[in-house]
């Protein structure tokens, strides 16, 4: 019966002799399967290089190039070497076997033929490459689907990454805005209201008791809501970072974080002032703020250290803590964290995050420099 799974398969009979060659051809194609015959091996090469049987029947005893040698050409070029060898062979010698298999052959079929071996052999060999091919086939689907899959990915991961930075972009703004308004508009009528108290208190200080203790009263209230205001403002956006620069507002924020928290935090810095543009500037701050505020939050630390060093390739920043620590690959991430790894990124720096359970934190952060003209 016609094997019909296998019509489109093409075999190669490389054979020097002709009533071999017909035998074998006559064979295969009763079989259903493309026949192309080679009646020696420089032939066998060019055919073979030319258009890629599916498998090939190769005779090794030939005048001229002989079989083994045909092999090895073959496995030797990138166009034929996955093409399936299957020697045809008088040779009993198990070297001689061993040998074809060393050069690449993938069977041995023994003259004379049997007919249903030949089928048998050929059907197998024919079947696995098919296999073979189809999983390649969908290796390469599957290769082209994770790469556009990937590129599609890294394509959301940067249109994220700009959304990220315009939004950071935009609530530093906002930041901004409410911070000036609450000073300059809300601090300005808190501080003309405290003028009007105090003129009040020395007004009526010799009205009665109950008076001046109701407008001192309303006059203290008045100057602690100032001072928070005060404090609401900088948190927000701190004005000497935009008058004073980067030094003096990291200065100013670690000293107030040691009075308000009683954690005792010292600073070192390379310079007095650091020539970088605002961005920069106001990304380095804003580190240095989300790094201090984690450790009066979590770390239970008796001492900082803050740090910012300018070797005019790159400014480095660490932040580090004597604090009860934490395991960063078991410990689920924090906002704190992922915020500032953001941040820094965004500004095409780099940050390290180690710590360890009751061994305290570092944080520390390179940034490329980036000068106030590069703005």
């Amino acid at each position: 019966m016609a094997d019909t799974l296998y019509r489109r398969t093409e075999v190669m009979v490389v054979e020097d002799t002709s009533a071999s060659l017909a035998l074998l051809c006559e064979l295969l194609t009763q079989a259903d399967y493309t026949v192309r015959p080679a009646p020696g091996g420089a032939m066998a090469l060019r055919s073979a290089q030319a258009s890629p049987p599916d498998l090939i029947l190769l005779d090794i005893r030939m005048p001229g190039i002989d079989g083994y040698e045909v092999c090895r050409r073959l496995k030797n070029d990138a166009r034929t070497r996955d093409i399936p060898v299957i020697f045809l062979s008088a040779l009993r010698d198990e070297a001689d076997t061993l040998h074809g298999f060393a050069l690449g052959a993938v069977d041995f079929i023994a003259k004379p033929y049997r007919p249903e071996e030949v089928l048998a052999r050929v059907r197998t060999h024919a079947e696995l490459r098919r296999l073979q091919n189809g999983l390649e086939e969908r290796v390469r689907e599957r290769t082209a689907q994770l790469l556009a899959a990937q590129a599609s990915l890294f394509d959301s991961q940067s249109r994220l990454q700009e959304l990220t930075g315009f939004l950071q972009k935009v609530r530093e703004e906002e930041r901004t805005r409410i911070a000036r308004e609450l000073h300059d508009e809300l601090g300005q009528a808190l501080t003309s209201l405290r003028i009007d108290l105090g003129w009040l208190r020395g007004k009526f200080e010799n009205s009665g008791t109950a008076v001046v203790d109701r407008v001192s009263g309303a006059y203290t209230l008045v100057e602690r809501t100032i001072e928070a205001l005060r404090r609401i403002s900088e948190g927000l956006r701190p004005g000497m970072l935009d008058v004073l620069g980067l030094a003096a507002a990291v200065e100013h924020h670690v000293t107030q974080f040691e009075e308000r928290n009683g954690i005792t935090c010292s600073l070192t810095m390379n310079r007095e002032e650091f020539a970088i543009d605002g961005e920069l500037a106001t990304g380095i701050f804003r580190l240095v703020q989300e790094a201090l505020t984690n450790v009066m939050r979590h770390a239970a630390a008796s001492h900082v250290s803050v740090g910012i060093d300018d070797d005019a390739g790159n400014i480095r920043v660490w932040i580090e803590d004597d604090g009860q620590g934490f395991q960063p690959t078991l410990d689920k991430k924090t906002f704190g964290l992922l915020g500032m790894q953001e941040r820094v990124k965004m500004l095409g720096g780099n940050i390290e995050i180690m710590s360890q359970p009751g061994q305290g934190s570092r944080i520390f952060a390179t940034f490329p420099h980036r000068d106030i003209q590069e703005k």
